[in-house]
């Protein structure tokens, strides 16, 4: 059934040849939202990471939300037990759509298109457009180097200083990416919010 309740927002990968793993770790989020009372919102797809969310959401009793443009959902790349389906014109818009309805994102693992939707949301977090926490969940230290890569941006002064702290949060399990996602943003102080940069 249809909900107004803010949700999380959950990027991930649609990849149906990971390792057991990532898998289990998206079941985990998808349920410990529902254990929450959390609307799970996603991508919508039928397999990978976004499927094992989904049911782990649906499994513990939970509310999802899949979010696809026209030309999947055409395609048949749906999950089929979506408690509700948005569908969007296009690419863009299903991001903006995610973004609008959540309180807060999590990053499982994921390929170019997690990367993508990840990255639009720190920029965001940057501008002050999107307050909600973003949290990497680096399940398997999947991010390390990523995360490493980041450091190395930040220490070259490509970022403003402090960044990294202000702009996501880094959880090794699900329970803990849970309890990040679900504490409000502003539990970190933000100097950019004080004028200072």
């Amino acid at each position: 059934m249809p909900t107004d309740k803010k949700g999380v927002a959950v990027y991930c990968s649609s990849s149906d040849r990971l390792a057991a793993a990532y898998y289990d770790c998206a079941r985990a989020v998808g349920r410990l939202l529902a254990e929450n009372g959390v609307p799970l919102i996603n991508g919508g797809g039928r397999m990978g990471l976004m499927a094992s969310s989904t049911d782990g959401a649906l499994e513990a009793g939970g509310t999802v939300i899949g979010v696809l443009p026209k030309f999947m959902l055409d395609r048949g790349w749906n999950h089929p037990g979506l408690t509700r389906t948005i569908c969007t014109p296009d690419m863009h818009r299903r991001k903006e759509t995610m973004a609008g309805m959540s309180l807060g994102a999590i990053a499982l693992p994921g390929g170019i298109g997690t990367f993508e939707e990840m990255f639009e949301i720190i920029t965001w977090r940057q501008l002050e457009l999107y307050t909600g926490p973003l949290v990497i969940c680096n399940t398997m230290g999947f991010y390390d180097k990523l995360l490493e890569f980041l450091a190395h941006v930040d220490s070259e002064h490509f970022m403003r200083p402090g960044a990294p702290a202000k702009l996501w949060r880094v959880a090794t399990t699900p329970e803990e990416a849970v309890a990040m996602v679900l504490q409000p943003a502003d539990t970190i102080v933000d100097d950019y919010t004080k004028g200072k940069f």
